[in-house]
């Protein structure tokens, strides 16, 4: 979109109220490690207080039994998110046992990535799709590579507000307003990389038996110095079977199409795991894909799922809901691992995502999104780093300031707007992870577990917080889980067997 034609469309959009009556819906999901107190992983099980983790809707596992995801819902008000997302912590703070949760995305000293547990459900048919999912996980990435923690956001705007921009009488338009956004944001998604990006630096033992480029930085870290996200490199949370699935969200149709295929289609290095040895189960599928979860991208098309049907069947009955941004790294020094500011940010890129007019994306600017992508996580913090920008390329001190003037625009024009212009602030990564280890002096795990008990410590230094909620909560997904069991017929081997039948 040119310029004029941009600040045309948010005169009109002003103009006819929608910053006025704008409303946000806003969710997160926040995954941490918990660590002992000499910061390894924990080899506890997940905290019987916390609630059963396949039925607490709050608080549950990813990928390991020392995975927490805090999983919080969704907010008209950024406050009232935060503060729902920080009593979370509390309330898991005060009931782990001489454990704190690792504030990084990248884990901390691996010693023997075999002693990970992966995530205990059950032998329900839920509970068990969910470990062999896990399971499968493991086979094909390892341990230490599912290991890394992230935060999901999830975006969308009210029916009200939408309809400044799409006649929400059709879903069809809906899903073309929210599939413009994912196009825009995978052409901005270098900024999220260099504005939130906080894990140049990991653990040596991380590395054990792969490939990689990274310099030592002391006697017990790597890094790259410029690096913005090793969470986001091919070390980090990166599926090589995924690279040429050539997803660009043209249309909702194919992208369910694809990620289909990804999961029906034999995949040569997966088939070699094979599907079970013995009674025991490796993986649910051979494809690309064991389910649509594992499909890794920065952003990806979301709807609340109904009973019985899987993600793919409910995006394709009912049509886009809300936007799932993935691609964000922990920031370390903010004790629930984003902050109000920040969470602003993320609000203010995804408004200027879906306002700006969003073409198709052709082949040639798919490699150059991928080119970026590569560049800013390993040089983002270099001022001669160049990234595409309109096809052309560019510095990425240049293009930062082009995109904080269209922000700027915007956060002018909301509610709150200091808070957002303040919000600007954070597009300048000050996370300072390098300069806290003294030159690789201080070991990565040490200053982590430091900080860990930094964040404990004022968790539990904070009066009169009414967790009340939270315990309810826990007790009453244990009563949900024993009906769950007692309720279930069938055998968990037929429901695995023919559970990718249903695509």
């Amino acid at each position: 979109m040119a310029k004029a034609d941009y600040d045309l469309k948010l005169n009109q959009l002003h103009e006819a109220g929608f910053f006025r009556s704008i409303e946000i819906n806003r969710g997160i999901e926040k995954e941490s490690l918990r660590v002992n107190s000499r910061g390894y992983i924990s080899a506890n099980d997940h905290p019987k207080s916390l609630g059963s983790p396949l039925t607490n809707p709050s608080i549950t596992t990813d990928f390991a039994e020392s995975l927490i995801e805090l999983v919080t819902p969704t907010f008209t008000s950024v406050d009232d998110l935060y503060e729902h997302l920080l009593k979370l912590h509390i309330f898991v703070s005060r009931n782990l046992d001489k454990e704190t949760l690792w504030p990084y995305s990248m884990p901390p000293k691996i010693e023997d990535e075999d002693s990970i547990k992966l995530a205990k459900y059950s032998n329900t048919n839920s509970g068990r799709i969910k470990e062999v999912y896990r399971r499968g996980l493991k086979e094909r990435y390892g341990s230490s590579m599912q290991c890394i923690a992230g935060i999901h956001f999830n975006f969308s705007l009210s029916e009200n507000s939408l309809s400044f921009l799409s006649n929400i009488k059709e879903q069809k338009n809906i899903d073309e307003v929210y599939l413009g956004l994912i196009r825009n944001f995978k052409r901005n998604y270098w900024f999220i990389l260099s504005s939130f990006g906080a894990s140049p630096v990991v653990d040596k033992t991380f590395l054990n038996g792969k490939e990689h480029s990274l310099k030592k930085y002391g006697e017990e870290n790597y890094y790259l110095p410029e690096s913005t996200s090793l969470r986001m490199s091919d070390l980090g949370y990166k599926s090589f079977a995924q690279k040429d699935m050539d997803i660009r969200y043209d249309s909702l149709d194919e992208f369910l199409e694809k990620i289909r295929s990804a999961i029906l289609t034999p995949y040569k290095e997966f088939e070699g795991i094979g599907l079970k040895q013995g009674d025991e189960w490796l993986q649910i599928s051979t494809g690309k894909l064991q389910i649509e979860n594992e499909y890794y991208d920065s952003i990806r098309p979301k709807r609340v799922g109904r009973d019985g049907l899987r993600p793919n069947e409910v995006l394709a009955s009912d049509g886009i809901e809300y936007v799932e941004v993935r691609g964000i790294d922990l920031s370390p020094n903010e004790p629930v691992g984003i902050s109000k500011e920040q969470i602003r940010l993320i609000d203010l890129v995804l408004l200027f995502c879906i306002i700006s007019d969003s073409p198709l994306i052709g082949s040639n600017e798919i490699k150059e999104i991928k080119e970026t992508e590569k560049n800013v996580v390993a040089n983002g913090n270099s001022n001669v780093c160049e990234i595409f920008r309109n096809g052309e390329k560019i510095n990425i001190i240049k293009a930062k300031k082009d995109i904080e003037l269209e922000l700027i625009k915007i956060a002018k024009l909301m509610p709150e707007k200091e808070k957002y212009l303040n919000a600007l602030n954070c597009i300048n990564n000050n996370n300072g992870i390098l300069k806290s280890l003294d030159h690789g002096n201080i070991p990565f795990s040490e200053y982590g577990l430091l900080l860990s008990k930094l964040h404990n410590s004022y968790f539990d230094s904070l009066p009169d917080t009414d967790l009340s909620g939270f315990e309810k909560e826990a007790n009453a997904s244990w009563d949900f889980f024993g009906k769950l069991v007692k309720s279930e017929n069938g055998n968990p081997n037929d429901y695995i067997s023919s559970y990718n039948e249903k695509l």
